[in-house]
């Protein structure tokens, strides 16, 4: 109500303000429009409300706990991307959003790091009726898995058994799926995990995550897996290298999906700056044992005018677009 009174208050100052400036023109022209003070004072409005699913592009932030599973579909280009599958058990969620999509293919699945909080329903996806086409996977020396070398060798074996296609993620990968019926076009494109298994990191997994944006038209989406800190960075350099300006692909992006599931670890000031996203993701159980979100990491949104959404406070979050304006 507050917020609701402050935002009225702003308008009515906007609105003085424009009708000072029309001198004897028809105010009616000049009049600024709630999405003009948002922008005014930084802040991104809210996503309109709509028929999300009569959208020509959907993303669903699915609610499977202290995990993440991302769905995103297209009807033209007639693509479907699933990142991530939640832990264990949570098949059935990502099988009932397929059926309010009315698909039964995933033309892509990216696996952003082999934690089961992030793969630990592929399994159960792999056996059963979906048509899986491609699976990406970060570039991992299973020599420095750990306690993760079963469960990463349980995913090979339920890719294999799928028939579908192993991809490895490499930063400057660019996938370009283009309409049928329209100019429009989906765009996936890896800025992560950098380097190969030499890399440092190698025994943190977490930093070894796939960062993958996806975008339609005006709309972009970034999402990290659990990539913290040191992966961040790494990014940022490879952006600011050569090959990176050299790739045309940037962090910037519409909505953003928090590192680690809203960790203090990850989503940091400077990579923030540089995603620039206006809406924020994060995908958290309620009341989790971690402690996500992290009241630092809602600060650092805060300090970018980023507008959270949250799945352990909403459920499923599904965000329609036709390329340019959101709904939800």
């Amino acid at each position: 109500m507050l917020r609701k009174s402050l935002a009225a208050f702003v308008a009515l100052v906007v609105l003085g303000l424009s009708a000072l400036f029309t001198f004897g023109q028809k105010i009616d022209e000049n009049l600024p429009d709630w999405n003009d003070v948002y922008e005014f004072f930084g802040m991104a409005e809210e996503i309109e409300k709509g028929e999300v699913y009569e959208q020509p592009f959907t993303m669903s932030f699915l609610d499977v706990g202290q995990g993440s599973a991302t769905l995103i579909h297209c009807k033209d280009p007639d693509f479907t991307m699933l990142v991530d599958t939640g832990e264990q058990g949570n098949d059935g969620v990502i099988q009932e959003e397929l059926k309010r999509l009315g698909t039964r293919k995933l033309d892509y699945v990216v696996l952003s790091h082999p934690h089961s909080d992030h793969v630990g329903s592929f399994p159960e996806l792999a056996k059963s009726n979906l048509s899986i086409k491609n699976v990406m996977l970060p570039i991992v020396d299973q020599d420095h898995l750990g306690d993760d070398t079963a469960l990463y060798r349980v995913i090979l074996g339920s890719i294999r058994s799928s028939g579908a296609k192993i991809v490895t993620a490499k930063p400057g990968m660019r996938l370009t799926f283009d309409a049928k019926k329209s100019d429009q076009k989906v765009t996936v494109e890896v800025l992560g995990p950098i380097g190969g298994k030499e890399n440092q990191y190698q025994d943190d997994l977490n930093d070894r995550s796939i960062f993958v944006k996806i975008t339609y038209g005006d709309v972009s989406l970034l999402i990290t897996g659990d990539g913290e800190y040191h992966e961040e960075m790494d990014v940022i350099d490879w952006l600011n290298s050569d090959e990176g300006k050299a790739s045309g692909i940037t962090a910037q992006s519409t909505i953003y999906v928090a590192g680690h599931h809203g960790s203090h670890t990850s989503s940091s000031r400077r990579f923030l700056a540089m995603v620039k996203p206006k809406y924020g993701i994060i995908s958290c159980g309620k009341d989790n044992e971690f402690g996500h979100p992290h009241e630092s990491t809602l600060t650092n949104f805060k300090d970018v005018n980023a507008r959270v959404y949250r799945t352990d406070e909403l459920g499923t979050i599904v965000i329609g677009t036709d390329g340019k304006t959101l709904v939800n």
